[in-house]
């Protein structure tokens, strides 16, 4: 477990291996109840930590219950939010939110541009949502001030190079992906080959359990998507 002070009244918390990250954004302003918003909190944090009276969360990723308010995104809008001192731009899409401190150029990208697993596709996503996804981080990256990108799981990162690598490798497995696995089923060969496509299209620098997981999750997902 390791908490990073990376400005005032505001923290990256990570632990596990790989490591996971989750960002605590405090208001505290005096004479006012203090606010909190945490992105893509842990599963316990209502129990582990002592959170604000006034707290919401916001997931980059799938929603998971924690027992505290939630910030509601709407698909297709970009959302800008003051949460004390801090600017946040929340850019949503069907199956993820991206965000971003201009400020202090601070990006979270959620489940894209990992250097340890997999992009993960949405529940019934035919993956075009996530690609568009990246293609958004990839501007953000190219062309905004860059101080640190944030994965949901994996290594944190300065540099602009090496992110743009990890978005690019993304993109690369997802059309493999799609294009692998919808070739298949119009070939009714799927199931025949199921195992093979897995081993396959699985990067080698991505083999542990939890990347695999990740990725027979895609595989099945992405079937399902195009069956329709």
């Amino acid at each position: 477990m390791k908490i990073s002070q990376l400005y005032d009244q505001l923290e990256l918390y990570s632990e596990g291996e790989p490591p996971s990250h989750s960002l605590f954004v405090l208001a505290r302003l005096l004479g006012t109840p203090d606010r909190l918003l945490i992105i893509d909190p842990p599963p316990d944090v209502d129990s582990r930590f002592d959170v604000a009276e006034e707290t919401a969360t916001l997931f980059t990723s799938s929603d998971r219950d924690v027992g505290l308010q939630r910030v509601e995104t709407r698909p297709g809008g970009v959302a800008h939010i003051n949460v004390g001192q801090h600017l946040l731009d929340i850019y949503s899409q069907q199956h993820a939110n991206l965000v971003y401190f201009p400020a202090m150029g601070i990006l979270c990208g959620g489940a894209f541009g990992s250097d340890l697993t997999l992009p993960e596709l949405g529940q019934d996503s035919d993956g075009e949502d996530e690609i568009e996804s990246l293609r958004l981080l990839a501007r953000l990256v190219k062309g905004r001030r860059l101080q640190l990108y944030i994965p949901r799981i994996g290594s944190v990162s300065s540099d602009k190079v090496e992110v743009m690598g990890r978005l690019a490798a993304d993109v690369g497995y997802l059309h493999g992906l799609r294009r692998t696995v919808s070739q298949a089923a119009a070939e009714n060969s799927f199931w025949s080959r199921s195992e093979e496509i897995a081993e396959s299209l699985l990067p080698e620098n991505r083999r542990t359990p939890a990347a695999v997981a990740t990725h027979r999750q895609n595989i099945e997902r992405l079937y399902n998507a195009t069956l329709g």
